[in-house]
């Protein structure tokens, strides 16, 4: 369920649906089971939903949210249990109306009708449920009760939280009084995506901005697909030229999925929209026409526009958020396998209100929905071992790239890994047939059979089939015998995957991971998997969350880097002691700030220093590393320079007579850059045993060069490699 701006209200939310109502005698689907009988085709061809006058004490299973979340996972049910227990399943929601929010991207950007995108609540809750119109307040489970609204306190077995987002229009100042106004919209509101298309159609020249907040949002690929869509309008209008598009999106890229992301890079550049990352939108001036964001480095930078879409933040209800079943960041806390509290047994959670580090989407939902299903009915049974079923991670996003194609963005989104259903067709690529099923499937689908618990995402109306988490001990490692727990741990450290929590582990060293800003959930989750821990921003920085990272048995140290923009310069000393830092700390370690950009360059320092680079030499290497400070940063030029500066220049690394003496064991490696017509690299490995050498790649006329370095270093050159020709690269050998 989608939450609308405080005050939205759906005109006809006390009408009947205008498609007509029929009786369930109608068509029908044969489902297995005689106990099962006949099902309808459709929840809209079936009788009205009433709410109950006076809700029951107690309830086997109480709902919160009437939404996809709770409506799928009530209709899931009442398909499992006899129909003499459908009355104890109890659906807490206040509202009259019913959102298909996914609706709305194709009211802002194809100017559908923004009324086909709501339906009557009657029309989509289960009718045998229990109803309860009224709004959940406070949680006590404890007590195994909840308390409502209108006073009322009600027990439970079970409780399902799927309470979904609230968006929070109001956290950015200026917004909430110029939505509608001055350019300004948003799909993500019932009200104001109507607007959204009406400032496209009346945009002609000027500046258009989209936005992507730093929180979790609905469906994350939809701010760009309005991008998009306004992109293709401006086009067919022939207006396109006239009109400079910027997404400018808090995240560290435009999508999660690196297979996707790569594509849709690719489509924006061919559009010809900037994209600019790591840019959170922090005010809004509607008459001066005027967004404001926050750098990494927290530098503010304010951008004029005509025309301004806003995806706002978005976070859990506050009667969630701060509850005892929240996490620090406000979800429900639960496990990510399968959707059950980590501190309560009978409390599950799913969708959008879930600490589930998954994409926030129906298909998401679609997946999830079964495994809460049958873990619920394991409790109910009293036998809590058996609730083992595992939501998986599968998550899809239809993202429309224009008015007739459509990438199917599936993905899994704990691994990020692209899960591709429709082999051999190449879904990283826009697709018509993709676009038809967006346009006019999925709306029929979840308007008549998402309300009967009759739809599984990829596996549609098929009941899909389940995974099931093996029961551990509580510390696998601890409870093997000694000479296996060393593998053991090694097993555990190789199937975690430190990028779901927003961490980066370059190739190269392998061992040197870095980090931006992590939720104290987070830390405590990484800390036991590292040995070393440099924080780079102040030591009092409220972030930093030094007694979690030492109590996890790691040694921390504190190297202070100015960020960008702070008004304070990196120095010489502040190079010394980052270089002492990680000489000394022991490895896997750790490195991070504020944004992840000053560990980058932590590393880029240490490694250029360790390998004897030189200012091209390690230029290159932040490239090979794709090391955001270095790559995508737009204000991080101080904090480059003062990397830079402490190497030495072009070929002067070679050249003087300060290169360390090579060790007595191991080998030797040093990369040559030749800046004097080549622009290639040259490579010198030697054998400290043998003090044998040999040159790859030398260049003509860089003979003296790479000859005086292999005998600085002690070393007889005694082989030359030719990798590759070229007519800008003739070879010294010979």
């Amino acid at each position: 369920h989608r939450r609308p701006l405080p005050g939205n209200r759906h005109p006809h939310s006390h009408r009947t649906c205008r498609c007509g109502m029929a009786q369930r005698s109608g068509l029908g689907l044969l489902v297995g089971g005689a106990r099962r009988g006949i099902v309808t085709l459709s929840r809209q061809w079936a009788n009205a939903a009433i709410p109950v006058a006076q809700a029951k004490p107690r309830y086997r299973v109480a709902i919160v949210g009437g939404g996809s979340a709770g409506v799928s996972v009530a209709s899931q049910l009442m398909r499992k249990l006899p129909a003499s227990e459908h009355s104890q399943i109890a659906v807490i929601e206040p509202r009259d109306t019913h959102y298909y929010q996914p609706y709305w991207t194709m009211v802002g950007g194809l100017g559908l009708d923004v009324q086909k995108s709501a339906r009557p609540m009657n029309m989509v809750m289960p009718t045998g449920v229990q109803w309860i119109k009224d709004r959940c307040a406070t949680f006590d489970p404890e007590n195994n009760k909840i308390s409502l609204a209108g006073g009322q306190d009600i027990e439970y077995d079970v409780l399902i939280v799927a309470a979904g987002l609230v968006q929070h229009f109001d956290k950015v100042p200026g917004l909430q009084e110029t939505m509608g106004k001055n350019g300004v919209s948003s799909i993500y509101s019932f009200e104001f995506s109507p607007k959204v298309w009406a400032n496209i159609q009346a945009t002609k020249t000027g500046k258009a901005i989209f936005t992507n907040p730093a929180t979790a949002v609905n469906c994350g690929g939809a701010p760009q697909k309005i991008c998009y869509l306004a992109e293709c309008a401006w086009r067919s209008a022939g207006v396109r030229n006239n009109i400079d598009v910027g997404f400018y999106t808090a995240t560290p890229g435009i999508f999660g999925c690196p297979s996707y992301r790569v594509e849709l890079e690719k489509i924006m550049r061919d559009k010809g929209i900037h994209a600019h990352v790591k840019m959170n939108l922090v005010e809004v001036d509607g008459d001066a026409k005027v967004a404001t964001f926050r750098a990494e480095g927290g530098e503010l930078v304010s951008k004029s526009f005509d025309f301004l879409h806003v995806t706002p933040p978005m976070g859990a209800p506050d009667f969630v958020k701060n509850s005892p079943l929240a996490n620090t960041v406000g979800f429900v806390d639960v496990d990510k396998d399968t959707c059950q509290h980590t501190k309560y047994g009978n409390v599950f959670s799913l969708g959008d209100c879930s600490s589930l580090p998954t994409s926030k989407t129906y298909s998401a939902i679609s997946s999830e929905a079964p495994a809460v299903v049958h873990n619920v009915l394991a409790m109910l049974e009293k036998k809590p071992e058996k609730a083992t079923a595992i939501y998986d991670g599968y998550t899809a996003c239809p993202i429309l790239l224009g008015s007739s194609k459509l990438m199917m963005a599936e993905f899994n989104g704990y691994s990020m890994d692209a899960t591709p259903t429709f082999w051999p067709v190449n879904q990283g690529k826009g697709w018509w047939p993709f676009f038809l099923m967006k346009r006019y499937v999925f709306e029929q689908v979840y308007w008549h059979l998402m309300p009967l618990g009759r739809w599984f995402g990829k596996y549609t109306i098929f009941d899909p089939p389940l995974k099931h988490k093996a029961i551990e001990p509580a510390d696998p490692v601890a409870a093997a015998p000694r000479a296996q727990q060393a593998a053991l741990q090694s097993d555990l450290d190789s199937s975690f995957n430190p990028e779901v929590l927003g961490v980066a582990t370059p190739d190269l060293p392998g061992d040197i991971s870095i980090a931006g800003i992590l939720s104290k959930e987070a830390v405590a989750e990484l800390a036991p998997r590292y040995r070393g821990w440099l924080y780079l921003n102040e030591a009092s920085h409220p972030s930093f969350e030094r007694p979690t990272i030492e109590a996890a048995g790691c040694r921390v140290e504190v190297a202070h880097i100015p960020a960008p923009g702070s008004g304070s310069t990196p120095t010489e000393e502040t190079a010394r002691a980052v270089l002492k830092a990680m000489a000394e700390l022991p490895r896997p370690l750790m490195l991070q700030c504020t944004a992840g950009n000053r560990s980058g360059a932590a590393l880029l320092l240490f490694l250029a220093k360790q390998q004897g680079r030189n200012v091209e030499s390690a230029s290159q290497l932040a490239q090979d590393l794709n090391l955001a400070f270095f790559t995508e940063c737009s204000t991080c030029g101080p904090v480059r320079d003062w990397v830079l500066g402490q190497l030495e220049p072009a070929n002067e690394a070679a050249s003087t007579s300060t290169a360390a003496p090579a060790p007595s064991t191991g080998y030797v490696i040093r990369q040559l850059f030749d800046t004097q017509g080549s622009s290639t690299f040259t490579y010198l490995v030697g054998c400290s045993e043998s003090r044998e050498a040999v040159l790859i790649d030398p260049v003509l006329g860089m003979e003296e060069r790479d000859l005086g370095l292999a005998d600085e270093l002690g070393f007889q050159v005694k082989f030359v490699v030719n990798t590759h020709c070229h007519a800008d690269h003739i070879t010294s050998g010979g």
